[in-house]
Protein backbone atom coordinates (compact mmCIF):
# COMPACT_ATOMS: atom_id res chain seq x y z
CA UNK A 1 0.00 0.00 0.00
CA UNK A 2 0.97 3.57 -1.10
CA UNK A 3 0.03 6.94 0.73
CA UNK A 4 0.10 10.29 -0.38
CA UNK A 5 -1.41 13.04 1.73
CA UNK A 6 -2.23 16.62 1.52
CA UNK A 7 -0.42 18.32 -1.61
CA UNK A 8 1.73 15.37 -2.48
CA UNK A 9 3.23 14.65 -5.93
CA UNK A 10 1.28 11.95 -6.88
CA UNK A 11 2.95 9.68 -9.13
CA UNK A 12 2.44 6.79 -11.44
CA UNK A 13 2.52 3.47 -9.27
CA UNK A 14 4.57 0.42 -10.11
CA UNK A 15 2.96 -3.16 -9.01
CA UNK A 16 4.52 -5.82 -7.50
CA UNK A 17 1.67 -8.67 -7.25
CA UNK A 18 0.49 -8.41 -10.72
CA UNK A 19 0.52 -12.36 -12.61
CA UNK A 20 2.67 -12.26 -15.55
CA UNK A 21 -0.79 -13.05 -17.97
CA UNK A 22 -2.22 -9.82 -17.03
CA UNK A 23 0.98 -8.08 -17.57
CA UNK A 24 1.12 -9.74 -20.88
CA UNK A 25 -2.73 -8.89 -21.58
CA UNK A 26 -2.36 -5.26 -21.17
CA UNK A 27 0.97 -4.81 -22.71
CA UNK A 28 0.05 -2.52 -25.99
CA UNK A 29 -1.18 0.62 -26.67
CA UNK A 30 -5.35 0.39 -27.74
CA UNK A 31 -6.37 1.83 -31.16
CA UNK A 32 -8.20 4.73 -30.40
CA UNK A 33 -10.52 5.08 -33.59
CA UNK A 34 -12.28 2.01 -33.84
CA UNK A 35 -13.05 2.55 -37.25
CA UNK A 36 -9.18 1.93 -37.89
CA UNK A 37 -9.31 -1.27 -35.44
CA UNK A 38 -11.85 -2.68 -38.18
CA UNK A 39 -10.17 -2.05 -41.61
CA UNK A 40 -6.87 -3.29 -39.98
CA UNK A 41 -8.30 -6.86 -38.81
CA UNK A 42 -10.98 -7.02 -41.84
CA UNK A 43 -7.76 -6.43 -44.11
CA UNK A 44 -6.14 -9.14 -42.21
CA UNK A 45 -9.19 -11.47 -42.10
CA UNK A 46 -9.65 -11.36 -46.05
CA UNK A 47 -5.67 -11.15 -46.43
CA UNK A 48 -5.74 -14.85 -45.13
CA UNK A 49 -9.05 -15.93 -46.70
CA UNK A 50 -7.08 -14.94 -50.15
CA UNK A 51 -3.69 -16.51 -49.46
CA UNK A 52 -5.64 -19.69 -48.55
CA UNK A 53 -7.45 -19.36 -51.75
CA UNK A 54 -4.18 -19.60 -53.86
CA UNK A 55 -2.26 -22.03 -51.26
CA UNK A 56 -5.25 -24.40 -51.34
CA UNK A 57 -4.85 -24.61 -47.38
CA UNK A 58 -8.00 -25.49 -45.62
CA UNK A 59 -6.89 -24.86 -41.99
CA UNK A 60 -5.73 -21.38 -43.18
CA UNK A 61 -9.09 -20.81 -44.75
CA UNK A 62 -10.97 -22.39 -41.72
CA UNK A 63 -8.83 -18.86 -39.48
CA UNK A 64 -9.78 -16.52 -42.01
CA UNK A 65 -13.19 -17.18 -42.01
CA UNK A 66 -13.36 -17.25 -38.69
CA UNK A 67 -11.61 -13.57 -38.16
CA UNK A 68 -14.03 -12.09 -40.48
CA UNK A 69 -16.86 -13.76 -38.65
CA UNK A 70 -15.67 -12.17 -35.47
CA UNK A 71 -14.80 -8.56 -37.36
CA UNK A 72 -18.68 -8.72 -38.80
CA UNK A 73 -19.59 -9.07 -35.17
CA UNK A 74 -17.21 -6.06 -33.92
CA UNK A 75 -18.75 -4.19 -36.37
CA UNK A 76 -22.63 -5.07 -35.60
CA UNK A 77 -21.73 -4.33 -31.88
CA UNK A 78 -20.44 -1.22 -33.03
CA UNK A 79 -23.22 0.42 -34.93
CA UNK A 80 -25.58 -0.98 -32.05
CA UNK A 81 -23.69 1.15 -29.81
CA UNK A 82 -23.74 4.28 -31.56
CA UNK A 83 -27.71 3.63 -32.13
CA UNK A 84 -28.09 3.66 -29.02
CA UNK A 85 -25.68 6.26 -28.20
CA UNK A 86 -28.03 8.53 -30.42
CA UNK A 87 -31.10 7.91 -28.83
CA UNK A 88 -29.88 8.37 -25.04
CA UNK A 89 -28.57 11.77 -26.54
CA UNK A 90 -31.83 14.07 -26.43
CA UNK A 91 -30.58 17.11 -27.78
CA UNK A 92 -32.85 18.96 -25.06
CA UNK A 93 -30.52 21.40 -24.16
CA UNK A 94 -32.95 23.86 -21.50
CA UNK A 95 -34.63 20.70 -19.93
CA UNK A 96 -31.27 18.97 -19.35
CA UNK A 97 -29.92 21.75 -18.07
CA UNK A 98 -32.60 22.59 -15.60
CA UNK A 99 -32.35 18.74 -14.20
CA UNK A 100 -28.80 19.20 -13.91
CA UNK A 101 -29.39 22.28 -11.93
CA UNK A 102 -31.94 20.98 -9.52
CA UNK A 103 -29.15 17.95 -9.24
CA UNK A 104 -25.98 20.43 -8.64
CA UNK A 105 -28.38 22.87 -6.65
CA UNK A 106 -25.21 25.13 -5.22
CA UNK A 107 -24.28 24.14 -1.17
CA UNK A 108 -22.56 25.66 1.15
CA UNK A 109 -18.80 24.70 1.84
CA UNK A 110 -17.05 23.09 4.21
CA UNK A 111 -14.91 26.21 5.74
CA UNK A 112 -12.40 23.72 7.34
CA UNK A 113 -11.53 20.42 5.27
CA UNK A 114 -10.12 17.61 6.23
CA UNK A 115 -6.57 16.48 4.73
CA UNK A 116 -7.13 14.65 1.66
CA UNK A 117 -5.30 11.12 2.15
CA UNK A 118 -4.96 8.41 -0.98
CA UNK A 119 -4.62 5.11 0.10
CA UNK A 120 -3.29 2.59 -3.26
CA UNK A 121 -3.43 -0.89 -3.08
CA UNK A 122 -2.93 -3.78 -5.21
CA UNK A 123 -5.80 -6.10 -4.84
CA UNK A 124 -3.35 -9.03 -4.38
CA UNK A 125 -2.21 -7.48 -1.16
CA UNK A 126 -5.64 -7.61 0.97
CA UNK A 127 -6.24 -9.65 3.56
CA UNK A 128 -8.00 -12.75 3.23
CA UNK A 129 -11.86 -12.32 4.87
CA UNK A 130 -12.69 -14.96 7.69
CA UNK A 131 -16.52 -14.68 5.80
CA UNK A 132 -18.24 -19.17 5.86
CA UNK A 133 -19.66 -18.80 2.15
CA UNK A 134 -23.81 -19.24 2.05
CA UNK A 135 -24.09 -21.37 -1.39
CA UNK A 136 -28.01 -20.25 -0.97
CA UNK A 137 -28.47 -16.88 -1.43
CA UNK A 138 -32.03 -15.63 0.13
CA UNK A 139 -33.25 -12.42 0.86
CA UNK A 140 -31.89 -12.47 4.46
CA UNK A 141 -28.50 -13.78 3.97
CA UNK A 142 -26.12 -13.26 1.10
CA UNK A 143 -23.07 -14.54 0.27
CA UNK A 144 -21.50 -13.87 3.25
CA UNK A 145 -24.21 -15.06 5.40
CA UNK A 146 -25.08 -11.68 6.31
CA UNK A 147 -27.79 -9.18 5.05
CA UNK A 148 -27.47 -8.31 1.73
CA UNK A 149 -25.43 -5.01 0.64
CA UNK A 150 -26.86 -2.56 -1.84
CA UNK A 151 -24.10 -1.13 -4.21
CA UNK A 152 -23.64 1.36 -6.20
CA UNK A 153 -21.58 0.49 -9.83
CA UNK A 154 -20.01 3.53 -11.31
CA UNK A 155 -18.09 2.92 -14.50
CA UNK A 156 -16.26 4.26 -17.39
CA UNK A 157 -18.87 3.76 -20.18
CA UNK A 158 -16.84 2.53 -22.73
CA UNK A 159 -13.89 0.79 -21.22
CA UNK A 160 -14.30 -3.15 -21.72
CA UNK A 161 -12.34 -4.19 -18.20
CA UNK A 162 -15.08 -2.20 -16.86
CA UNK A 163 -18.35 -3.57 -19.02
CA UNK A 164 -17.29 -7.38 -17.82
CA UNK A 165 -16.10 -6.69 -14.39
CA UNK A 166 -19.57 -5.22 -13.00
CA UNK A 167 -21.22 -8.12 -14.77
CA UNK A 168 -18.81 -11.07 -13.85
CA UNK A 169 -16.64 -9.90 -10.34
CA UNK A 170 -19.28 -12.05 -8.06
CA UNK A 171 -20.58 -8.76 -6.51
CA UNK A 172 -24.47 -9.48 -7.26
CA UNK A 173 -23.69 -12.40 -4.68
CA UNK A 174 -23.28 -10.03 -2.23
CA UNK A 175 -26.90 -7.86 -2.85
CA UNK A 176 -28.36 -5.89 -5.34
CA UNK A 177 -26.12 -3.80 -7.47
CA UNK A 178 -27.12 -0.85 -9.21
CA UNK A 179 -25.59 1.00 -12.04
CA UNK A 180 -26.57 3.53 -15.43
CA UNK A 181 -26.16 1.59 -18.32
CA UNK A 182 -24.31 2.46 -21.45
CA UNK A 183 -24.55 2.03 -25.26
CA UNK A 184 -21.35 -0.91 -24.10
CA UNK A 185 -24.08 -2.63 -22.08
CA UNK A 186 -26.75 -2.53 -25.20
CA UNK A 187 -24.04 -3.97 -27.57
CA UNK A 188 -22.52 -6.39 -25.20
CA UNK A 189 -26.07 -8.12 -24.36
CA UNK A 190 -28.12 -7.20 -27.63
CA UNK A 191 -25.77 -8.58 -30.59
CA UNK A 192 -28.42 -10.57 -32.04
CA UNK A 193 -31.56 -7.85 -31.74
CA UNK A 194 -29.55 -4.88 -34.32
CA UNK A 195 -32.80 -4.61 -36.70
CA UNK A 196 -35.03 -4.34 -33.47
CA UNK A 197 -32.61 -2.09 -31.39
CA UNK A 198 -35.08 1.05 -31.62
CA UNK A 199 -37.65 -1.25 -30.59
CA UNK A 200 -35.91 -2.77 -27.72
CA UNK A 201 -34.65 0.98 -26.24
CA UNK A 202 -37.84 2.53 -27.02
CA UNK A 203 -39.09 -0.21 -24.37
CA UNK A 204 -35.80 0.35 -21.77
CA UNK A 205 -35.10 3.97 -22.30
CA UNK A 206 -35.90 6.50 -19.26
CA UNK A 207 -36.99 9.88 -20.64
CA UNK A 208 -38.62 11.85 -17.99
CA UNK A 209 -38.63 12.18 -13.96
CA UNK A 210 -41.83 9.43 -13.97
CA UNK A 211 -40.18 6.60 -15.90
CA UNK A 212 -37.30 7.20 -13.71
CA UNK A 213 -39.14 6.72 -10.74
CA UNK A 214 -41.51 3.95 -11.66
CA UNK A 215 -38.10 2.37 -12.67
CA UNK A 216 -36.39 2.81 -9.48
CA UNK A 217 -39.44 1.96 -7.58
CA UNK A 218 -39.66 -1.64 -9.62
CA UNK A 219 -36.42 -2.52 -8.92
CA UNK A 220 -35.86 -5.90 -7.18
CA UNK A 221 -34.02 -7.37 -4.56
CA UNK A 222 -34.88 -11.02 -4.46
CA UNK A 223 -32.20 -13.45 -5.24
CA UNK A 224 -32.70 -15.53 -8.57
CA UNK A 225 -31.47 -19.39 -8.42
CA UNK A 226 -28.29 -20.41 -10.26
CA UNK A 227 -28.46 -20.55 -14.32
CA UNK A 228 -30.65 -17.81 -14.48
CA UNK A 229 -30.55 -16.50 -18.26
CA UNK A 230 -28.75 -13.43 -17.68
CA UNK A 231 -26.17 -14.03 -14.62
CA UNK A 232 -22.59 -14.63 -16.17
CA UNK A 233 -19.44 -16.08 -14.55
CA UNK A 234 -20.02 -17.55 -11.16
CA UNK A 235 -23.43 -15.73 -10.66
CA UNK A 236 -24.62 -17.86 -12.97
CA UNK A 237 -23.26 -21.39 -11.06
CA UNK A 238 -24.30 -20.20 -7.47
CA UNK A 239 -27.06 -17.69 -8.64
CA UNK A 240 -27.37 -13.59 -7.52
CA UNK A 241 -28.89 -10.68 -6.52
CA UNK A 242 -30.41 -8.65 -9.32
CA UNK A 243 -28.49 -6.40 -11.48
CA UNK A 244 -30.81 -3.04 -11.58
CA UNK A 245 -29.69 -1.59 -14.87
CA UNK A 246 -30.95 2.33 -15.98
CA UNK A 247 -30.67 3.73 -19.27
CA UNK A 248 -31.27 7.27 -18.79
CA UNK A 249 -31.49 9.97 -21.23
CA UNK A 250 -29.02 13.10 -20.79
CA UNK A 251 -32.02 14.95 -19.48
CA UNK A 252 -32.03 12.90 -16.53
CA UNK A 253 -29.25 10.66 -15.96
CA UNK A 254 -27.92 13.25 -13.06
CA UNK A 255 -30.94 12.76 -11.54
CA UNK A 256 -30.74 9.19 -11.66
CA UNK A 257 -27.38 9.13 -9.55
CA UNK A 258 -28.65 11.52 -7.04
CA UNK A 259 -31.67 9.25 -6.69
CA UNK A 260 -29.67 5.85 -6.33
CA UNK A 261 -27.24 7.57 -3.69
CA UNK A 262 -30.22 7.13 -0.95
CA UNK A 263 -31.25 3.81 -1.91
CA UNK A 264 -27.87 2.43 -1.63
CA UNK A 265 -25.32 2.08 1.10
CA UNK A 266 -21.91 1.08 -0.56
CA UNK A 267 -20.27 2.07 -3.71
CA UNK A 268 -17.44 0.37 -5.71
CA UNK A 269 -16.37 3.44 -8.73
CA UNK A 270 -14.51 1.38 -11.65
CA UNK A 271 -11.76 4.07 -13.01
CA UNK A 272 -10.04 1.12 -15.09
CA UNK A 273 -9.04 2.95 -18.49
CA UNK A 274 -9.32 6.26 -16.63
CA UNK A 275 -6.96 9.19 -18.62
CA UNK A 276 -7.53 12.93 -19.39
CA UNK A 277 -8.16 12.38 -23.01
CA UNK A 278 -11.30 10.42 -21.88
CA UNK A 279 -12.31 12.24 -18.75
CA UNK A 280 -15.36 9.98 -17.56
CA UNK A 281 -16.83 10.06 -13.83
CA UNK A 282 -16.07 14.02 -13.57
CA UNK A 283 -19.63 14.79 -12.03
CA UNK A 284 -19.59 11.67 -10.79
CA UNK A 285 -16.90 11.93 -8.49
CA UNK A 286 -17.79 15.50 -7.15
CA UNK A 287 -21.04 13.60 -6.36
CA UNK A 288 -19.52 11.03 -4.15
CA UNK A 289 -17.41 13.12 -2.21
CA UNK A 290 -20.43 15.05 -1.09
CA UNK A 291 -22.77 11.96 -0.78
CA UNK A 292 -20.50 8.73 0.14
CA UNK A 293 -18.14 8.62 3.23
CA UNK A 294 -14.76 6.99 2.34
CA UNK A 295 -15.18 4.07 4.43
CA UNK A 296 -18.03 3.55 1.94
CA UNK A 297 -17.03 2.94 -1.40
CA UNK A 298 -13.54 1.89 -2.99
CA UNK A 299 -12.36 2.85 -6.41
CA UNK A 300 -11.21 0.33 -8.86
CA UNK A 301 -7.89 1.40 -11.32
CA UNK A 302 -5.48 -0.79 -13.68
CA UNK A 303 -2.36 -0.28 -15.52
CA UNK A 304 -3.90 2.16 -18.16
CA UNK A 305 -5.39 4.36 -15.45
CA UNK A 306 -4.09 7.70 -15.77
CA UNK A 307 -3.46 8.14 -11.65
CA UNK A 308 -2.16 11.64 -11.32
CA UNK A 309 -5.32 12.61 -13.59
CA UNK A 310 -7.25 10.75 -11.36
CA UNK A 311 -6.38 11.46 -8.30
CA UNK A 312 -6.20 15.20 -8.75
CA UNK A 313 -9.99 14.65 -9.80
CA UNK A 314 -10.48 13.41 -6.40
CA UNK A 315 -8.70 16.01 -4.88
CA UNK A 316 -10.20 18.81 -6.46
CA UNK A 317 -13.56 18.02 -5.83
CA UNK A 318 -12.68 16.94 -2.20
CA UNK A 319 -10.97 20.52 -1.52
CA UNK A 320 -14.93 21.65 -3.19
CA UNK A 321 -16.36 19.52 0.21
CA UNK A 322 -19.73 20.39 1.08
CA UNK A 323 -20.44 21.54 4.76
CA UNK A 324 -23.22 18.31 4.71
CA UNK A 325 -20.59 15.92 3.12
CA UNK A 326 -20.04 12.62 5.00
CA UNK A 327 -16.60 13.32 4.79
CA UNK A 328 -16.47 17.01 6.51
CA UNK A 329 -15.76 15.43 10.11
CA UNK A 330 -12.32 14.95 11.92
CA UNK A 331 -10.23 12.51 10.24
CA UNK A 332 -12.03 10.69 7.55
CA UNK A 333 -10.67 7.53 6.21
CA UNK A 334 -8.15 7.56 3.24
CA UNK A 335 -9.93 7.44 -0.31
CA UNK A 336 -8.86 4.09 -1.53
CA UNK A 337 -7.42 2.73 -5.20
CA UNK A 338 -6.90 -0.68 -5.77
CA UNK A 339 -5.56 -2.02 -8.66
CA UNK A 340 -7.80 -4.69 -10.75
CA UNK A 341 -5.52 -7.67 -10.89
CA UNK A 342 -6.14 -11.46 -12.08
CA UNK A 343 -5.61 -13.68 -8.93
CA UNK A 344 -2.00 -14.62 -7.82
CA UNK A 345 -2.81 -17.37 -5.68
CA UNK A 346 -5.76 -20.12 -5.41
CA UNK A 347 -8.27 -19.80 -2.73
CA UNK A 348 -10.26 -23.13 -3.62
CA UNK A 349 -8.89 -26.11 -4.96
CA UNK A 350 -12.13 -28.44 -5.06
CA UNK A 351 -15.16 -25.95 -6.27
CA UNK A 352 -14.85 -26.35 -10.15
CA UNK A 353 -13.30 -28.97 -12.42
CA UNK A 354 -13.69 -26.29 -15.87
CA UNK A 355 -10.97 -24.58 -16.29
CA UNK A 356 -12.90 -21.41 -16.96
CA UNK A 357 -15.50 -21.36 -14.14
CA UNK A 358 -11.49 -22.13 -12.08
CA UNK A 359 -10.98 -18.40 -13.57
CA UNK A 360 -14.31 -17.08 -12.36
CA UNK A 361 -14.36 -18.43 -9.13
CA UNK A 362 -11.02 -17.25 -7.96
CA UNK A 363 -11.46 -13.98 -9.25
CA UNK A 364 -15.01 -13.63 -7.42
CA UNK A 365 -13.41 -14.88 -4.14
CA UNK A 366 -10.91 -12.16 -4.93
CA UNK A 367 -13.33 -9.89 -5.50
CA UNK A 368 -14.97 -11.06 -1.98
CA UNK A 369 -11.84 -9.54 -0.14
CA UNK A 370 -12.97 -6.26 -1.59
CA UNK A 371 -16.48 -6.45 -0.03
CA UNK A 372 -14.72 -7.37 2.96
CA UNK A 373 -12.03 -4.38 3.35
CA UNK A 374 -15.79 -2.46 2.99
CA UNK A 375 -17.73 -4.13 5.43
CA UNK A 376 -14.67 -3.77 7.56
CA UNK A 377 -14.23 -0.11 7.60
CA UNK A 378 -17.74 0.37 8.21
CA UNK A 379 -17.82 -1.45 10.93
CA UNK A 380 -15.09 0.27 12.35
CA UNK A 381 -16.46 3.59 11.59
CA UNK A 382 -13.25 5.20 11.17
Amino acid sequence: MKLFTGNDVITAVTQSLITPEQVKAEEGKPLKNESTGFILFFSIAIGMLVLAYFTKDVLFGLFGAIATIVVMLGVIQSLIKKRVARSMRTGHALASAAMAGAANEQKEKAANIPLFQLEVYEQNELADHGFSLNQHLTEEKNVFNIAPLSIFYFFNFYSVSSLMNKVAGGFQRHGPVFYLGSPEDIGFSKMWNMFSINKIMKKLLLTSPEQLHDSINKSSVIPVPPKTKGLMAEDYLTGAYPSNVFYCTDVIWQQCVTILFEKTKFAIIDACDYTCERAGLQWEIGQIINHIATNRFVVFINSKTDIPALSSSFRKCWNELNVDSPNNIKNPLPLRFIFKQWPDRKRDNNFHKNILFTQYHEEALSNDNVVNMLLKSDKENY
